[in-house]
């Protein structure tokens, strides 16, 4: 049987929105459809290591929608398009298996690639809560991404959108009539629909100047890769049209000089609608030097007849002067859930799940004792209590906690856990996440729940997009290793073997460093410092913990501000030993890589350490007072840093530029001229102080990229370029030459 023929009503049917005369396509159509997509790659017995050649071949699965029925899925895949050097993405359809039921096949039911571009995207699907329509941002006409709907079952998407820069956030309003969007609008510009001809006008003005000068006289003037262009983020009502009816004008809610929602730390959904619809709740901050604060608050603007604001907005949470995100309503309408910090200035803190009593106006913290942060909250149907993931330990899990605060938080699973929903089941609760690991990127999962709360049976996968692949190549296997830290605290690290893996045979090893320094190495799927393509490389990979990791308690996480090249540099030394005792690891061919604050352990390691036999700093700080200067968010150094380079020693004492003497191991050097958190320069400077000291080193440097490089055709540069000086210095699988050979290079 299809997949679509056991779907009953408007969900049913392979739907083909790529012209006008787009129709639901025979039964027989749809079967071998089907089968070219889902069986695109031949199952079979494994037959050669995991490579970057394989990760590349992978869908990214996405923003899973499930239907209130629960039958069916709908969902992104991102496929890398290696020719146009981007990633393409359409919607998938994916019929949910019920108890004894087969898995079917996924359907793709958009088809962006058959645009006039021939290289569209079509993303971030949001399913209607009547379920009768489908939204999604798509860029398929060759412009910014802007907002499209499709009505299930019937015909092709419309656009309803054309917003110069396009549009992102897409939220149904509670009666499947109108969507709240945001959009970048030109300052000055009235609020639309008036301001929609200034914002047009003065967009195409901005992009025709020949001159590209920038005239700035405030902070945060460019963030992540972004300058700042004369326009501020609005949240914009689009009401739903009929059918052959004309659009209606989108509505500016958020009218001002605030960005709405913030620069950053908005949280992936900063708004919601409330259950009745009658008021608009998003997070906006109202400082005027946003690159020192974090003050992000809640705020609620009433809505009355077609969403159109009736009062003016309120602060929920002008006491906290720390960040407050991801507002989310109660089904019934009483509370309004949100994430909270307590510590202004500190993006590390630990977030908090708070509630807002709609009725009596008290605020109150349901995970004050729980000592990680909480994730991004989900309701229970009752409204009595709410779900979230959190890390703990290195694994994702799964928790929940009833908003009386009388009881503590229970913890429902553990396994990798990365976006959550939420959806009754006849007998109780169904949660529905991506789950991943270090051995297979995100698929959908269900965990049913029973009536009492409990987990009778593990979670069931639900998608199995990426599995023909996989079957195809063989892969490293993953386990924990422990350590004991100066003060006696357990110090826990990832490690993944090399396929085939031999324990009497002596493997080289490389240790990857993870950034923040407020993050984590999870049992998680990786893009970065995919531990499956190094350890098909033949690598050893250890992943390790150290202090300012989160998910081993606040205090951990908290020792590594003030302290960046103290503890967290001695615990992964201590990690790096227990690495070099294991028989299977030769200990003269070890390497350290990282990216971010990785990069700069790195880069610090270079100057207090001769152990290891390579090193590899991505996006590395090298200078912390030029750092200052240079990056974006200066909340996060003077956190980090205990002030400004004038009033604390500490930018001196933590830089790794101050032990350029101490330099010796061969370093390869990687930054890119969009990233705007550690810009280039630094790794200029790092490479000009190894070349001036004779130290064996290479610098490369991509133009278009950001503090990530995501671009398909440049990862697999990065990831040649890598290899390779690995492959140099520790051994390992060679690198195809052709990869590097195919870029220009500056050698003499």
């Amino acid at each position: 049987m299809c997949a679509a023929e056991s779907v009953s009503g408007s969900n049913s049917g392979l739907i083909s929105d790529a012209g006008p005369a787009a129709k639901v396509l025979p039964a027989a159509t749809r079967a071998a459809l089907l089968a070219a997509l889902f069986f695109a790659v031949p199952a079979g017995a494994a037959t050669h290591p995991f490579s970057f050649d394989d990760m590349i071949k992978l869908g990214k699965v996405a923003d899973p929608q499930i239907s209130a029925d629960e039958r069916v899925a709908y969902f992104a895949v991102s496929r890398a398009r290696t020719d146009l050097n981007r990633w393409q993405s359409a919607i998938f359809m994916q019929v949910l298996p019920q108890p004894g039921q087969p898995l079917t096949p996924a359907m793709q039911i958009t088809f962006p690639e058959r645009g006039p571009k021939q290289e569209g995207q079509d993303f971030a699907p949001r399913l209607s809560p009547d379920g009768q329509r489908l939204a999604f941002l798509s860029t398929r006409d060759g412009s910014a991404p802007q907002l499209y709907v499709m009505t299930l079952g019937v015909g092709e998407a419309r656009k309803l959108t054309t917003i110069p820069g396009g549009v992102a956030g897409l939220l149904w309003t509670p009666d499947s009539r109108a969507l709240i969007i945001q959009a970048r609008i030109v300052d000055g510009c009235p609020p639309y629909p008036a301001g929609e001809e200034c914002n047009r006008h003065r967009t195409e003005a901005m992009e025709k100047n020949n001159v590209r000068a920038r005239l700035i006289d405030r902070l945060m003037y460019r963030h992540w890769d972004d300058w700042y262009d004369g326009k501020r983020s609005h949240l914009l009502r689009v009401l739903l049209p009929e059918a052959t009816a004309p659009l209606v004008p989108p509505l500016d809610l958020t009218p001002g000089e605030w960005d709405t929602p913030p620069l950053a730390r908005g949280g992936s959904q900063p708004y919601a609608v409330s259950p009745d619809g009658k008021e608009l709740a998003y997070v906006q901050n109202r400082d005027k030097d946003l690159a020192v604060s974090t003050n992000n608050d809640i705020w609620v603007i009433p809505l009355g007849r077609d969403f159109v604001p009736t009062g003016q907005p309120r602060n929920l949470t002008s006491k906290n002067l720390a960040t407050d995100i991801a507002p989310r309503y109660s089904p019934d309408g009483h509370f309004l859930a949100y994430l909270a910090q307590k510590r202004p200035g500190f993006e590390g803190d630990k977030f908090e799940l708070k509630v807002y009593d709609r009725v009596t106006g008290q605020n109150r913290s349901l995970t004050e004792t729980f000592d990680n942060s909480v994730g991004e909250p989900v309701w229970g149907p009752e409204s009595q209590r709410l779900f979230f993931v959190s890390t703990l330990k290195g694994r994702g899990t799964i928790n929940v906690v009833e908003i009386s605060g009388k009881t503590p938080v229970v913890e429902l699973n553990t396994g990798d856990t990365h976006e959550l929903l939420l959806h009754r089941a006849p007998d109780g609760i169904s949660l529905y996440f991506l789950r991943g690991s270090l051995s297979h990127p995100p698929e959908l999962y269900r965990l049913d729940l029973d009536a009492s709360g409990k987990a009778p049976a593990p979670a069931a996968a639900m998608t199995h997009y990426n599995d023909a692949l996989f079957a195809e190549v063989k892969l490293g296997q993953s386990s924990q290793l422990f350590a004991k830290s100066q003060d006696g605290l357990n110090l826990h690290s990832h490690v993944v073997t090399p396929p085939d893996f031999t324990p009497t045979k002596r493997y080289p090893a490389v240790v990857i460093i993870h950034g923040g320094p407020q993050g984590a190495w999870e049992d998680f799927w990786q893009w970065r410092w995919n531990a499956q393509v190094l350890a098909g490389a033949g690598y050893v990979v250890l992943m390790p913990n150290p202090r300012g990791s989160e998910g081993f308690g606040q205090k951990f996480v908290d020792q590594v501000s003030g302290d960046w090249g103290g503890k967290a540099y001695d615990d992964i030394m201590r990690c790096v030993d227990v690495l070099m005792a294991q028989p299977y690891v030769d200990k003269a061919r070890v390497a350290a890589a990282g990216a971010s604050y990785g990069g700069y352990m790195v880069n610090w390691i270079a100057g207090h350490s001769d152990r290891f036999a390579a090193l590899i700093s991505h996006a590395g700080v090298f200078d912390l007072r030029s750092m200052y200067g240079e990056t974006e968010e200066i909340w996060f150094t003077r956190w980090e840093f205990g002030g400004d380079p004038w009033s604390s020693e500490l930018y001196d004492k933590w830089s790794p530029s101050r032990f350029i003497d101490k330099f010796k191991t061969p370093t390869l050097v990687i930054s890119n001229e969009h990233d705007f958190r550690v810009p280039v320069g630094q790794g200029m400077q790092m490479f000009t102080a190894l070349q001036q000291r004779k130290v064996p080193s290479r610098m490369l440097i991509f133009p278009d990229e950001n503090h990530w490089v995501l671009k398909p055709q440049n990862a697999r540069l990065w990831y040649g370029v890598v290899l390779d000086w690995l492959h140099r210095y520790i051994g390992g699988a060679a690198t195809d030459p052709k990869i590097i050979e195919s870029v220009g290079t500056f050698a003499r």
